[in-house]
C-alpha cells in the first residue's frame, strides 16, 4: 500500500499556528510586500471566495475581513524538511513531491497502513499544531486522490478491489494527471465521466494520444504504474530567478540582479559539486512575456564571474529597453563531481581559493555574508519564494531568506 501526506493549507495552518490571533480567521499568504498575488489562503478564507493566483486586492474584494500574511518562506521549508525527515523513520521509500506533499512506500515495512498514517498525523500535529490528510491505496494516483477526499485533518483508505467504485466517484477533470483541460477535450467528444473514458477504449485513445493514451485508460481503471521514487533524478540545471519588488528600468540596476543570480547558481554548483557548460538568461516584462537567450562556453565552468560575464553579453543582445519584470539565470550541460573556477584565460588564477573563502564564511555565518559590493544596491537579496522544484535536501535544496 501506498501513502500520500498532505499538508492542509499549509503555508496558511502554519502562520495561524504561529499567531493565535489569526486562528479561526480568513487569512491569505501573499508572496510579497509589493505587487503580489495569494499564494494560499486558509479554510476560513477559501469559503469566502479567496483563492490561490487571485491579487491581493482582489482577495480583499471577495472578502473584506481577510488579513493579508506575507509568506515566511524559511519556516515552511524548515518544516517540510523535519517532517520528511521523520517520514524517513518509517521507511525510506519517501518521494517528496512537493514542498507540502509526499509519497511513502511501506510496502517493506511489518507496520499497518492505518497506523502509519495515524503516527504521521499524530507527529505533525504535536510537533507543528497543524495538521495533514493522508490518503491510502495501492498505487500513487489512488493514495492522492484518496487524501484529498476528507480533507481537512482527513483520513481515507481504498481497498484494491475498491479502486474502480473509488474511480468512478470523481469527474474527469478532478482524476491526477488528467485536468480540466484534457476533460474538456474529452467532453467535446461525448466523454464526462472515467467509465465514459474506459467504453471509449485503450484502442482509440492510443490511436489519439500515443502511448500517452495507454497510461489515461489504465488511470481510469485505477492503474498507475509509476512507484515511489525515493531518489533524487539526476540534476540538468541549476537556475535562480527572481520578481524585481520594482520594474527595472536602467541597465545598471539589471546587472546588480544578475550578478546576484549568477552568484546564487555559482554557489549552489560549487556546493553540489557540478560544473555547466551553458548559461539561459530569461527576462520577463510587465505584460508577462518572457523573452531568453542561451549561450555555450568553450569550458565548463562553476564561477560565478565566467557565469555574469555571459550573461551580461545575452542581456545586452536581447534587452530591448522594456522595464523589467523577472530575471532569472540557469547554469545547463551540467557534469557532476566537477567544479572548475577558473581557466587559463583568466588574469586572476586565485579564484579557486577566493571562492573557498566565500563559502566557508557564508557557511558558518549565513547566506550572502559575504557578497559583492554591487549587489548591496539590490532592493531583494537572496531567494524569497519557494519553487516547485523545491526539495529538502540534495541540489534542489535552496535556502530560502525572508525580508
Amino acid at each position: 500500500m501506498i501513502l500520500c501526506m498532505d499538508m492542509d493549507a499549509f503555508f496558511a495552518s502554519v502562520e495561524q499556528s504561529a499567531n493565535p490571533h489569526l486562528r479561526g480567521k480568513p487569512i491569505a499568504v501573499i508572496g510579497a510586500k509589493e505587487r503580489t498575488v495569494v499564494v494560499t489562503s486558509s479554510y476560513e478564507a477559501r469559503a469566502c471566495g479567496v483563492k490561490t493566483g487571485m491579487s491581493k486586492y482582489e482577495a480583499m474584494k471577495a472578502c473584506p475581513h481577510v488579513t493579508l500574511v506575507t509568506a515566511s518562506s524559511g519556516k515552511y521549508t524548515y518544516i517540510s524538511t523535519e517532517i520528511n525527515k521523520y517520514l524517513r523513520t518509517i521507511t525510506p521509500e519517501v518521494e517528496v513531491y512537493s514542498i507540502d506533499e509526499a509519497f511513502l512506500d511501506i510496502s517493506k515495512t511489518d507496520i499497518n497502513p492505518v497506523d502509519a498514517a495515524y503516527m504521521i498525523k499524530s507527529f505533525v500535529k504535536k510537533t507543528f499544531n497543524i495538521t495533514c490528510s493522508v490518503g491510502v491505496g495501492p498505487n500513487k494516483l489512488i493514495a492522492k486522490m484518496a487524501s484529498g477526499v476528507n480533507k481537512p485533518d482527513g483520513f481515507h483508505m481504498v481497498e484494491p478491489d475498491e479502486v474502480i467504485d473509488f474511480i468512478d466517484g470523481f469527474e474527469l477533470g478532478d482524476i491526477w494527471g488528467i485536468g480540466r483541460r484534457l476533460a474538456k477535450r474529452f467532453r467535446e467528444l461525448g466523454i464526462f465521466s472515467p467509465k465514459d473514458l474506459r467504453d471509449f477504449g485503450q484502442d482509440r485513445l492510443e490511436d489519439m494520444f500515443g502511448i500517452y493514451g495507454t497510461r489515461l485508460y489504465k488511470m481510469v481503471c485505477g492503474q498507475y504504474a509509476d512507484g515511489v521514487v525515493s531518489e533524487e533524478p539526476p540534476v540538468k540545471s541549476i537556475g535562480h530567478s527572481m520578481t524585481m519588488p520594482v520594474f527595472l528600468t536602467k541597465r545598471e540596476e539589471a546587472l546588480n540582479y544578475l550578478l546576484q543570480l549568477s552568484e546564487m547558481v555559482s554557489a549552489r554548483a560549487r556546493k553540489n559539486g557540478f560544473a555547466g557548460k551553458t548559461v539561459h538568461l530569461t527576462i520577463r516584462d510587465t505584460q508577462m512575456g518572457n523573452i531568453g537567450k542561451r549561450k555555450t562556453f568553450g569550458f565548463f565552468t562553476s564561477a560565478t564571474h565566467h557565469i555574469y560575464e555571459e550573461v551580461v553579453s545575452i542581456f545586452d543582445e536581447i534587452w530591448d529597453k522594456t522595464p523589467i519584470r523577472l530575471l532569472g539565470v540557469t547554469l545547463g550541460s551540467l557534469v557532476s563531481e566537477y567544479v572548475a573556477l577558473t581557466n587559463i584565460m583568466d588574469e586572476f588564477q586565485k579564484y579557486p581559493q577566493l571562492y573557498d573563502a566565500i563559502d566557508k564564511i557564508n557557511s558558518k555565518f549565513g547566506k550572502h555574508t559575504v557578497s559583492y559590493a554591487s549587489v548591496l544596491n539590490c532592493k531583494r537579496i537572496g531567494a524569497k519564494t519557494i519553487s516547485p522544484a523545491w526539495r529538502p535536501e540534495g541540489t534542489r535544496n535552496v535556502d530560502i531568506t525572508s525580508d
